[in-house]
């Protein structure tokens, strides 16, 4: 027996409205910072379904006024410097950058991450250390993929 066109088409349709939908529930600074390298792929970032978001909400409770408790932030909540540290690394992006890349950054809880793609003569690490001299950056990841051939490190949108 073959199956028609329309069964395949009808089945993706239903795959796809089965997929919650994804949104940046906590209001983390997600943004680019380099455009250089076409067809890199975009990272998931803060993205998460309402049913992830429950599921982080309390360890993001817990882990904000923590910070606050140890005496390791002034301010309450470690989440309440998310939008200055984003404001100082847009600000910083030309130094923090390298010149043939594709960036996004994403701050939560005074923690940053550089997400994207860089040539080959990227050396593993710049970028990290260069989020950690942005004030009240507490840790920097990146998750880069370096050259066109390597595989991408990141969860994508």
């Amino acid at each position: 027996m073959r199956s028609s066109p329309w069964i395949f088409a009808l089945f993706g349709a239903l795959a796809a409205q089965g997929e919650a939908p994804r949104t940046n529930w906590f209001g983390d600074p997600f943004f680019k910072i380099s455009d250089a390298i076409a067809g890199c792929p975009e990272p998931l970032g803060p993205f998460v379904t309402e049913e992830e978001a429950l599921g982080q909400s309390h360890h993001r409770n817990e882990r904000g006024m923590r910070c606050y408790l140890e005496k390791r932030c002034r301010l309450s909540n470690s989440f309440a410097y998310d939008k200055d540290i984003a404001a100082r690394i847009r600000n910083d992006a030309p130094r923090i950058a390298p010149r043939n890349s594709t960036l996004w950054i994403l701050v939560q809880g005074r923690r940053a991450w550089a997400y994207g793609c860089v040539d080959t003569n990227y050396r593993r690490g710049t970028l990290e250390r260069a989020l950690r001299k942005v004030p009240e950056v507490e840790v920097a990841i990146e998750q880069v993929r370096v050259g066109p051939r390597e595989a991408t490190p990141y969860r994508l949108r």
